[in-house]
């Protein structure tokens, strides 16, 4: 990496200078002049976000600067020449407004003009309140905006119902939330203000779709570079939910409770029921949420945070049929001026019930081929409990405190039966290998973790140094009962049986400490300096022990099966960087120096005697000292009308391999998947670079993301797979060559002038090359697997008074190509056709209904299934202001439901499915709670139609 080291040096010193000598040319100017001011709704007094300011010439009213205003509602206008001028500001749905300045000789050089009120802008009929249609979808710089009434939802809804109606936002089976660029959401906002912290299911599956105003997907920077400006390498992508602005006068919620059973075979086991509320109270500056509910109709209600102890034979299945319960209180508070406090106190408990089958076939030289069939069913019963809190002070207004402690505790209860089948060259071919086992494992777990970040502003211009410290400890430790029966078949039957106990205990500390310091060198450019360093250690402790048949007991310590590891990392980071942030464009150059450290072992513990242990792997340590440089260009571009923005971005990054990576010594867990480490591996390093293209038009309701991202990686890690005598060795090694690249478009525009039909594309284009070694009888062999991808998704929706219709279709396009001669492409198509409605009916009667069918192709015998999923309510609201409501729910009609995924690599494919809940029915009645009117008549009655 030194190459990048030493261009990164020479652009550091060039541009800072190059910047000096422009900084000093315009000091040299005429009297300059700067303007600012806020922005308000005049009605509930909000501060509004990007209302469009213009500064036009008195006389010849021409164009002479323009802005927006920020998240505060402030704006600001700089090197503003003497003159006279007009400032308007105009913001959709309301009235414009106009200001006059005139700039003289003897004014201050800063003007600040106050609070600028914009009213809204409705026209009224017979009491009807007449709005204008909102666009779908508005892109600007890092945030994807959604107008939630644009997309009507069934009448009681949660927030997941709606995300799954939004263009580029996918939501998948188990409310796992990705985003058109591919991000996986972990955290959901409110109104900009933390919701259960890294819980996004508790706002998702909770909250009521009918008080959302606006969804928005942020690439938010983290706390401490928001602090500093000195912006992350990886911003993390969450959802903010802004609430509507009249739901804001006092508490707002819902209860509800249903009853149901199952279409097919109904009987008194198989009862369906919810019941579920929520009570919240929303204001600029607090917030308080209370949340509880239980069903058993597959909504988890909150994530599943699971214990670090995992079962010796098995992963973690997904699906099934999932029971759960929650409860949860959240809060976010401004005390005053100087202090907000916040945090949250939730449980969830969920019974997932879990049936898999499983197709695998792997690819070898010489047209050879292995069938893996398995089939499992698990059981797990898991609880969680976690407070979390936030403390930001301000003592000045030079000065920021945050403080963030939390603590959780878990613990499970989960079993799992398997069985597996390994043929040769066919389905029906010589079996190689076979299995079963059982497994019951009892864990628990507590984690800690305190962070603290203080930021000191030292001069208005920009001028900041900044600490931030952070301690986690985690404990956890299981008890595993394992049951099984291994026979290999080649090249002569060997049968293995296992009665084994094994305790596990997995203990980690982390401390992390970063200091930060930004110097500006000229009007907008600074230098940032920033030194970090991480320290943990970990402790993998198993003892597993044989049942004895004479004490009946386990007692008899088993050495291949209670391999234990130590582990000491130490990482410093050292980062220098150069920003520049002007008007139209910001840019960020800089190269990162990181130092590592690692220490680790592995051992039997207590082998000779209690505190003796037998060390089986004591390397001497690892050190080196990794490069990686940094780039981020961002321009606007665009006038007062239509905003549009690029942002091109490279950094590299250093991945570490695992302590187990580099274990050589083997781990038969599974005795049919030996795998053993390797302690010759280098660090891989990946080259990531994007680009992207935003434009919004809003007075025609147009907006277009569009996105290309490219990753190469050097000395990636892959695992080695051979094959010998019917057992399955692995093996990481390290390779160069393999990368990936995507590209995105997601546009959404109106098809008519009343801007009532509405249309959105979602295009995603990708391609990945993949290196993966195998070897069969003692013959290595090399196979790259090349895979294209291409998904196209396009929605049409039309909505009035009384109707809303959503038509979405979606083809999926997979094939990968091998070099290995003999294997054939693999080809896969998934269809999807989709349709919802919802009708709005006299006497306070709604009718929804949804459709869905799905296809796949190409895929293993047996796995190639259609299914047409029809879902449908009808409610009918009653009681004062239709607080009431009373609702009939049929889940999947047809009885067609199904589970299905598949999944490639360089030498293998694998097609799974697993149970799903089907058809079933449920009569529920909800009250609904409302905040109480406080003046403005025409935007209660718009808040009322919403």
């Amino acid at each position: 990496m030194r190459p990048y080291f030493k261009f990164s040096i020479l652009l550091l010193l060039w541009l800072p200078l190059s910047s000096l000598k422009a900084q000093k040319a315009t000091d040299n100017e005429i009297e300059r002049y700067t303007v600012s001011g806020m922005v308000l709704d005049s009605v509930d007094q909000i501060k509004m976000e990007w209302v469009t300011i213009s500064l036009v010439n008195h006389r010849t009213d021409s164009l002479i600067a323009g802005t927006y205003t920020n998240r505060n509602g402030q704006f600001e206008l700089k090197n503003i020449s003497q003159g006279k001028y007009k400032l308007r500001f105009s913001y959709i749905g309301y009235n414009s407004a106009e200001k006059v300045i005139e700039l003289l000789p003897t004014s201050p050089q800063k003007i600040n003009l106050g609070t600028i009120a914009l009213s809204p802008s409705e026209v009224k009929l017979d009491e009807i309140t007449v709005i204008a249609q909102v666009p779908e979808m508005q892109v600007r710089e890092d945030t994807v905006e959604y107008n939630a009434a644009a997309f009507k939802v069934s009448e009681g809804a949660v927030v997941e119902d709606l995300l799954k109606r939004l263009p580029g936002i996918e939501v998948d089976i188990e409310g796992k939330i990705t985003t058109a660029t591919g991000k996986t959401i972990r955290r959901v906002f409110v109104d900009g203000k933390e919701f259960f912290g890294n819980d996004p299911k508790m706002a998702t599956q909770n909250l009521n779709a009918d008080m959302v105003d606006k969804v928005q997907v942020i690439e938010k920077q983290s706390d401490l570079a928001i602090l500093t400006g000195v912006e992350d390498d990886d911003p993390e992508t969450i959802i903010n939910i802004t609430i509507k602005k009249g739901m804001k006068k006092g508490w707002i919620g819902n209860v509800n409770g249903g009853i149901g059973n199952m279409t097919r075979q109904p009987s008194a086991d198989q009862v369906r029921y919810s019941l579920n509320g929520n009570a919240n109270k929303f204001s600029d500056d607090n917030q308080l949420s209370l949340i509880a509910g239980a069903n058993n109709i597959n909504v988890r209600g909150s994530t599943n945070r699971q214990n670090a102890i995992s079962m010796g034979r098995g992963g973690r299945d997904g699906g099934g049929i999932t029971s759960s319960s929650v409860f949860g209180i959240n809060t976010a508070n401004t005390v005053n001026d100087k202090l907000k406090v916040g945090g949250n106190i939730s449980y969830n408990y969920g019974d997932n019930d879990v049936t898999r089958k499983d197709n695998r076939i792997n690819f070898f030289k010489n047209d050879s081929t292995t069938y893996r069939f398995s089939n499992s069913s698990s059981r797990n019963f898991n609880n969680n409990f976690s407070i979390e809190a936030k403390l930001e002070y301000n003592p000045d207004t030079l000065t920021t405190v945050v403080f963030s402690p939390s603590f959780s505790h878990n613990w499970s209860v989960s079993r799992r039966s398997s069985d597996q089948q390994t043929h040769i060259n066919s389905e029906i071919g010589e079996t190689a290998n076979e299995s079963f086992s059982n497994n019951k494992l009892n864990s628990d777990g507590t984690n800690i973790g305190m962070r603290l970040d203080i930021s000191r502003k030292l001069s208005q211009k920009g001028r900041r140094i900044s600490f931030s410290g952070s301690f986690t400890t985690s404990r956890n430790n299981g008890f595993d009962d394992n049951i099984s029966e291994t026979a290999i078949h080649i090249p002569t039957i060997r049968l293995t049986q296992l009665n084994q106990q094994s305790h596990s205990d997995a203990n980690r500390n982390a401390s992390n400490f970063r200091f930060t310091y930004v110097e500006p060198i000229a009007k907008n450019y600074f230098l940032n300096f920033s030194y970090n360093i991480q320290r943990s250690t970990t402790e993998n402790l198993r003892k597993t022990f044989d049942y004895d048949s004479t004490l009946l007991d386990y007692i008899r310590l088993n050495p291949e099966y209670s391999k234990s590891s130590e582990n000491l990392t130490t990482t410093q980071n050292i980062r220098v960087n150069f920003r520049a942030q002007l008007p139209k464009y910001t840019y960020n150059l800089g190269i990162n120096i990181a130092p590592l450290y690692i220490n680790s072992k592995s051992f039997i513990a207590d082998w000779f005697q209690n505190g003796i242990d037998s060390v089986l792997y004591d390397p001497q340590p690892i050190k080196a000292v990794n490069y990686a440089p940094q780039l981020e260009f961002n321009y606007r571009l665009g006038d007062k009308n239509i905003r549009k923005n690029i942002r091109l971005r490279y950094n590299g990054t250093t991945r570490q391999p695992s302590i187990n990576q580099l274990d050589p010594t083997p781990n038969t867990t599974n005795p049919l998947n030996i795998r053993t480490g390797n302690p010759d591996l280098l660090a891989s390093f990946i080259h990531n670079g994007s680009l992207e293209y935003n434009y919004n038009y809003r007075e025609k309701q147009r907006s277009m993301t569009a996105s290309w991202n490219y990753s190469y990686i050097q000395n990636d890690i892959v695992n080695f797979t051979s094959y010998e005598d019917g057992i399955q060795h692995t093996m990481p090694i390290n390779v160069s060559g393999s990368w990936n690249t995507n590209g995105t478009l997601l546009y959404a525009g109106a098809l008519d002038k009343k801007m009532k039909l509405k249309f959105t594309t979602h295009t995603n284009i990708g391609y990945r090359n993949q290196i993966g070694y195998t070897r069969v009888s003692k013959e290595s062999q090399k196979n790259i697997s090349k895979t294209s991808t291409l998904s196209e998704s396009l929605s049409l929706s039309y909505n009035n008074d009384w109707f809303y219709g959503q038509f979405r279709g979606t083809i999926n396009y997979s094939n990968t190509d091998y070099s290995l001669e003999h294997l054939k492409s693999q080809r896969s198509f998934r269809y999807n056709l989709s349709y919802n409605i919802q009708l709005t009916l006299p006497k306070s009667f709604s009718i929804s209904s949804d459709i869905r069918w799905t296809a796949n192709r190409g895929l293993s015998a047996g796995y190639n299934k259609d299914e047409v999923m029809w879902n449908a309510q009808i409610s009918k609201s009653f009681l004062k202001g239709n607080r009431g409501q009373l609702r009939l729910i049929f889940n999947d009609i047809l009885q067609q439901r199904l589970n299905i995924t598949r999944s490639v690599g360089s030498n293998y494919l694998s097609d799974s499915e697993t149970n799903a809940l089907t058809s079933y029915f449920l009569l529920s009645f909800s009250y609904r709670m409302r905040a109480m009117n406080a003046g403005g008549r025409g935007r209660t009655g718009r808040l009322d139609r919403n």
